[in-house]
């Protein structure tokens, strides 16, 4: 993994099932202690060498006392928010049917656009990449700074990270905007723990976004609520929530996610509770491009490929890539 932030870099495994993603947890909390990261030494003694694969079986959603982040939801009526609201409040019923008890948490601490900023990737990415690319275990010819990769004549940057990567190359931990952040992630740390001890909770559950993610291509994607987990490094599970309608252009319709947030080292608890509810909602369908084939052309050279390059904006210079 290439770091961008040490505060908020998290390591997860990505699956089509939930024991996928088990196993695939299984052996990458398996390697133990690092000198390079700080978070390894933590590691509870209960928690190495554990089968994380041996979660998805037994227990029950009975009895368990999951939150509803409220502050999470954006409940405006529209066609980016509704399909949302309407799959959540379906996991919500699910869950009540199945025993759980669910607990509204209307702290007005838990708002995703003032936690976002919060975020101090860029004040962190220049140092820690910095750091990387003079590591003497990196092999290979490279950059060995951030401004050397980024500030030659041959750098990639997709046209929508631009101004992020401009403003890593000028920001720092020394800024005083950064020592802030971090009290104020401190702080919202702590809340989260007191609002677990003070409800009683198992786990939190919020949408994964507060809208229905854009097209592929688009330049931004709002509403997101994954700032909570990577600023607390409480554990998360992403699951499949539900669809929005199908249209023409989501003939199977646009998936929702949902977050399931737990305490620090209870992955266990969370990837347990995942697979029950996927026992009752069986919400992921399959992508339509999944069940056709496709006629892979046979090709005697590397084909020319010209990319369009009309709507990429002044700031981003492609010239200096020979476009």
């Amino acid at each position: 993994m290439v770091p961008i932030s040490y505060t908020q870099d998290t390591l997860g495994p990505i699956a089509r099932t939930i024991k996928d993603a088990a196993v695939a947890l299984t052996i990458m909390a398996g390697v133990g202690y690092d000198a390079r990261d700080n978070t390894t030494a933590l590691v509870p003694a209960s928690q190495i060498g554990k089968d994380y694969s041996a979660s998805i079986y037994g227990g029950s959603l009975k009895g368990l006392r999951i939150g509803l982040l409220q502050g999470f939801y954006n409940r405006t009526n529209s066609s980016e928010t509704t399909p949302v609201n309407e799959a959540m409040d379906e996991t919500a019923a699910v869950l009540r049917s199945a025993g759980a008890v669910l607990v509204s948490i209307n702290e007005t601490v838990y708002n995703a656009t003032a936690i976002g900023r919060l975020d101090v990737q860029q004040a962190e990415f220049r140092e820690a990449m910095d750091a990387y690319l003079s590591d003497q275990t990196l092999k290979g010819s490279h950059p060995s700074t951030l401004q050397e990769l980024y500030g030659g004549s041959g750098f990639v940057v997709l046209p929508s990270g631009y101004n992020y990567v401009k403003n890593s190359l000028r920001s720092s931990t020394s800024n005083a905007s950064y020592a802030i952040s971090h009290l104020a992630i401190r702080d919202l740390t702590l809340t989260l723990r007191a609002t677990f001890a003070k409800n009683n909770l198992d786990a939190i559950i919020y949408p994964e976004q507060k809208n229905l993610v854009v097209p592929i291509g688009s330049p931004s994607q709002t509403g997101r609520n994954g700032i909570l987990a990577a600023l607390t490094g409480y554990p998360v599970v992403t699951v499949p929530a539900g669809f929005s309608t199908q249209s023409k252009t989501a003939p199977i319709g646009i998936p929702i996610g949902m977050e399931i947030l737990g305490l620090p080292w209870q992955e266990d608890k969370l990837i347990n509770t995942a697979a029950r509810l996927g026992d009752l909602m069986h919400a992921r369908r399959m992508p339509s491009y999944a069940n056709r084939s496709v006629e892979v052309p046979h090709y005697t050279q590397v084909p020319t490929i010209t990319p369009n390059i009309s709507t990429v904006p002044d700031a981003y210079p492609v010239g200096s890539l020979g476009i």
